[in-house]
C-alpha cells in the first residue's frame, strides 16, 4: 500500500504522511526487512523530503477537538500531538536506516 510518493497513509482515504510512513518503516524493520530494501528506501526518502527545517514533521490531526487545547511547546499548534508522535516514529525509522549501514546518499 506504499504510495507513488514513497510514503504510506494512515487510512486508504488519506494522503501519505510521516506518521503512517514511519510506523510502517518501524514495522518493516521489526519484520527483518533491511533498510536497503527498495520500499524501505522510498519510505526513508519520503521522510527526508517532508521533514521541516525545525526537524519535525507536521501531520494533520483527525481527532475531534473535545479536549481543551493548550500549547505544549511542540510546533504545529492543534496538530502538535500527532505531529510529535510522527516525529518520534520518523526519528526511529531513520535511525534504523542509519544503523543498518545504509548511506544517506543511497536512501535518496
Amino acid at each position: 500500500m506504499q504510495r507513488a510518493d514513497g510514503g504510506w497513509a494512515q487510512t486508504p482515504e488519506l494522503a501519505s504522511d510521516a506518521y503512517g510512513t514511519a510506523t510502517v518503516l518501524y514495522t518493516l524493520h521489526e519484520l527483518g526487512i533491511p533498510a536497503s530494501d527498495a520500499a524501505y528506501r522510498r519510505g526513508v526518502n519520503y521522510l527526508l523530503r517532508t521533514q521541516l527545517a525545525d526537524g519535525s514533521w507536521h501531520v494533520q490531526s483527525r481527532a475531534p477537538k473535545f479536549q481543551p487545547y493548550f500549547q505544549s511547546g511542540f510546533p504545529h499548534d492543534h496538530d502538535q500531538w500527532i505531529s510529535s508522535a510522527a516525529t518520534a516514529w520518523a526519528a526511529i525509522a531513520l535511525s534504523y536506516a542509519s544503523a543498518d549501514g545504509a548511506q544517506t546518499a543511497d536512501l535518496r
